[in-house]
């Protein structure tokens, strides 16, 4: 039985910013770590929050099973964000009511964005599962914000390594219209200076477009060597729909965005041959056994699909959540059952921890754990993805 509350949160239409919360108890020794989560369950956000909501309760199943965390057991509550920046908010003032040692999520950056402030005021640690270095840089400004996912920059540079490799370097660019793809486009561009790599056409997608024609037509024109798109599902099957329906035979390259199992039950053999920047847990039988990871990852993707199988398979989202859990537990295991806010905060910044994802590297100067070489180039190949790079 699940012991969150997986809600969807009544849309209040408060302010953007909230007042500086009250002081919070201090949980005694031996009652539960209160914890809140917020994720999109529901929405264009739905592929990526759904397995993510999912993954955060098995972890936490997980931990309180062995017994929880130096005694003490966690009290999760999850909220539907519903893809929505201003539900999110409200969520986010809605678990502030509970006083949570730290809230995970969520699952989008616009969504993020909208709640680092937030978490900035309340003084809670905010663990998010967005793609954009954005929510956690500069520093200065995000203390109390940290990032579980690989950042968009680092997807960047192992696309363009693949890319330069093959001769690749001119490129046209398809980008969701948001905070993930415009901060995705920018941060492409920065990286590929360094390379050689330029964008000769761009275009804005919207996440929930039925119709990709206009922007194809623009690649087409263009004449690239390569097509990037910075998006997700939907918009991600649209645009490949489109691909194939307009004859293009320029390779079709997509952020860790679409990197979903999802994807290519959906697409068919439209994907085939399609490359799709991702982490381990899309390649987990191509692993050698002296990665650190794959028995990580082994029990996941199994306990994943036998608890969740509506969600199945396992996708890089997921870990996200799963990895989320297992910062905080790691965290907490350092304060020895006796955790505030503040001191939770200290010891994030500390820790350095092997996930499903890889090994996170955590300082009080990076607010990100993740690094280039925990990021995987792959192809599908017969509906399957397959390492590449």
């Amino acid at each position: 039985m699940r012991s969150s509350l997986r809600l969807v949160a009544l849309t209040l239409g408060l302010a953007l910013i909230v007042s500086a919360a009250p002081g919070r108890p201090v949980a005694a020794a031996g009652e539960p770590y209160v914890i809140g989560a917020i994720v999109s369950e529901s929405g264009p956000g739905a592929t990526l929050g759904r397995p993510e909501a999912d993954s955060i309760q098995l972890a936490v199943d997980e931990i309180n099973k062995a017994g929880g965390i130096a005694g003490r057991q966690i009290k999760l509550t999850i909220l539907d964000d519903q893809s929505d920046a201003t539900t999110a908010v409200n969520d986010f003032r809605q678990l502030l009511d509970t006083h949570p040692l730290a809230i995970l999520g969520t699952a989008l950056t616009p969504t993020t964005m909208a709640l680092v402030p937030l978490a900035e005021q309340a003084q809670v640690p905010l663990i998010n599962f967005a793609s954009s270095v954005s929510t956690v840089v500069p520093v200065e400004a995000h203390k109390w914000v940290f990032k579980v996912p690989i950042n968009d920059t680092e997807v960047a540079k192992s696309l363009q390594a693949y890319l330069t490799k093959h001769g690749q370097t001119k490129v046209s660019f398809i980008y969701r219209n948001d905070n993930y793809g415009q901060t995705g486009l920018q941060h492409f561009k920065d990286a590929g200076q360094a390379v050689g790599v330029s964008v000769i056409s761009a275009d804005e997608i919207d996440a929930t477009a039925s119709d990709a024609t206009t922007q194809l037509t623009h690649v087409k024109a263009a004449n690239p060597q390569a097509l990037i798109c910075w998006t997700t599902l939907p918009s991600a099957n649209v645009i490949l729909r489109g691909y194939r329906e307009l004859g293009l035979t320029v390779p079709i390259y997509y952020s860790d965005g679409a990197a979903t199992g999802v994807f290519p039950k959906q697409a068919g053999a439209a994907i085939e041959g399609a490359y799709i920047a991702t982490m381990k847990v899309n390649v987990i039988d191509q692993l050698p056994n002296s990665d650190p990871t794959k028995k990580l990852l082994t029990h996941y993707a199994s306990e994943f699909v036998a608890g969740y199988p509506k969600d199945a398979p396992v996708s890089i989202f997921g870990t996200w959540g799963y990895d989320g859990v297992g910062y905080l537990r790691a965290a907490l295991e350092k304060l020895h059952g006796n955790a505030t806010p503040a001191t939770l905060r200290d010891a994030l910044e500390t820790t350095t921890f092997t996930g499903v994802s890889g090994t996170f590297h955590f300082s009080a100067s990076q607010h990100f754990g993740l690094s280039e070489s925990d990021v995987v180039v792959s192809q599908i190949q017969k509906g399957q993805f397959v390492i590449v790079h």
